[in-house]
């Protein structure tokens, strides 16, 4: 599976996954709680859930601390990998847990700790197939060339001064993304042929960025799916001409000292879909912008 598909699935399974959950106090709260939506810069990841969330909701909040153990000791388990929980989320018979890493790579995922729903008592926690493997293999990426997405993070907050634009606030992120390594203005799901990356990783996780740069080359030489999506959010209502996506994407041409990939810029509304953590409504983009 390629990255660009990578990227799609995981929106369409976020989409697909979530449910419906929206509280508020004021008359504006609750117009925002009955469209569904808040602004992006008041999004912190209120009304997050998954489908059927509301029938676990009681019993996952009775048992978050265990919850949260069993998470945290599955991906040190499994994945040889610390990492510290974010947001427990109730969904059908389970909980997902978001879950982050900061040592010695740095990326975003979740766990799943089911409920058996007959006796409503924790099952063992596990996880989507290859949901985990490639958050490693993101968070891999971004230490090899450590020093470019450092200047990734540079201009794309100066592309957002630049044209008006915002991205999302760190908190939304940690406690409704689970796509690897995420920050405001973008994410990398890195896709093709990339098991190698992860498997060193399995055997050796401080494995050196000069390592993971060898292997990387090796396993995609020309780096095409290498997958990197610029995201930006309009500051005012309405979605972002076509043309300012262009002009993003012709300044990302122009620049220099990126990390090396195949680039997507989007552009959306105003607005996140509160239950599933997403933006709401259309979007303009320019793909397969090859750095």
């Amino acid at each position: 599976m390629n990255g660009k598909k990578i990227a799609i699935s995981i929106i369409g399974l976020s989409i697909l996954l979530g449910g419906c959950s929206f509280m508020g106090n004021s008359d504006e709260k609750e117009k925002k709680a009955d469209d569904g939506t808040t602004p992006v810069a008041e999004y912190k990841g209120q009304g997050f859930i998954f489908v059927d969330g509301d029938k676990s909701k009681d019993i996952v909040e009775k048992n978050e601390a265990e919850i949260k153990k069993r998470a945290v000791a599955y991906m040190k388990d499994t994945y040889k990998t610390n990492v510290k929980v974010n947001n427990v989320v109730p969904a059908r018979d389970a909980a997902v847990v978001m879950v982050e890493a900061e040592e010695p790579i740095e990326f975003h995922t979740s766990v799943i700790v089911g409920i058996d729903p007959r006796t409503k008592e924790l099952n063992s926690a596990r996880s989507e197939e290859w949901k985990v493997e490639g958050a490693i293999i993101s968070g891999s990426y971004v230490k090899a060339y450590r020093e470019e997405f450092g200047n990734l993070d540079t201009f794309t907050k100066t592309m957002a001064k630049k044209y008006d634009l915002q991205g999302l606030n760190q908190t939304a992120i940690n406690k409704t993304h689970a796509s690897g390594y995420e920050k405001s203005y973008y994410f990398v799901p890195v896709g093709g042929d990339s098991t190698v990356v992860y498997d060193a990783y399995i055997k050796k996780q401080n494995i050196s960025a000069s390592e993971l740069q060898n292997l990387f080359s090796k396993v995609d030489g020309k780096f095409e799916n290498a997958n990197i999506v610029l995201h930006f959010y309009n500051t005012s209502k309405g979605v972002p001409k076509q043309e300012k996506a262009e002009q993003i994407a012709k300044d990302l041409k122009n620049e220099t000292g990126l990390p090396k990939g195949n680039y997507s810029v989007i552009l959306y509304d105003n607005f996140i879909v509160d239950r599933v953590g997403l933006p709401d409504g259309d979007n303009v983009r320019v793909e397969d912008i090859q750095k």
